[in-house]
């Protein structure tokens, strides 16, 4: 009996030593290579579009026809709530005017903070490269359907920014003269 105890002893410290083993390997394992998560930029992202927010209204204005250009510059014109838009052909002119809404002078005064604030974020839009003017055709706006005179152009035009993630329409042009735009631009009107 005296030689089975000490084999009992080395079998049993030799069980324990292997049991333990295998666990304390895992926890070394873990605290010498820890999982690293990916990096932010190896993590799949969709392109980008470069329409930015404003990718489904350009595709669906320019269903029937016409033109995208960006936008270069916007000058506000403060006095009489108007733009002045420029864009990498020149000039598209100026945009119709805003008038001010409200019953009491107050009113009239936070409508005025919102078309400024508003065209402010226009021009800023613009200096980054997130405007676009897009000649359409007439049909596909509908509220420039119908209008009267017989001069009027089949091509109107709509100036869309992405404002802080959202499409935004900066201006409208209830005609465009194909005649007075620069050639390459019409050219693309035909495309």
């Amino acid at each position: 009996m005296k030689a089975v105890l000490p084999v009992v002893l080395v079998a049993a410290v030799l069980s324990a030593a292997i049991a333990v083993t295998p666990a304390d390997a895992a926890r070394r394992k873990k605290l010498r290579a820890p999982v690293a998560a990916p990096p932010a930029a190896s993590v799949a992202q969709p392109l980008a579009d470069r329409f930015l927010a404003c990718d489904v209204r350009v595709r669906d204005y320019l269903r029937e026809g016409g033109a995208v250009i960006r936008v270069t510059k916007i000058d506000v014109d403060d006095a009489r709530l108007q733009l002045s838009i420029q864009h990498e052909y020149g000039e598209a002119g100026k945009s119709a005017r805003k008038f001010l809404r409200g019953e009491t002078e107050e009113e009239m005064r936070k409508s005025l903070r919102a078309i400024l604030d508003e065209y402010a974020a226009a021009a800023k839009a613009a200096a980054g490269g997130r405007a676009w003017y897009v000649i359409v055709a007439r049909k596909v706006l509908p509220e420039y359907r119908e209008i009267s005179g017989e001069a009027t152009s089949p091509w109107t035009a709509i100036v869309l920014a992405d404002v802080e993630g959202r499409c935004r329409p900066v201006a409208f042009y209830q005609s465009v003269d194909r005649n007075k735009l620069d050639p390459e631009l019409s050219k693309k009107l035909d495309d």
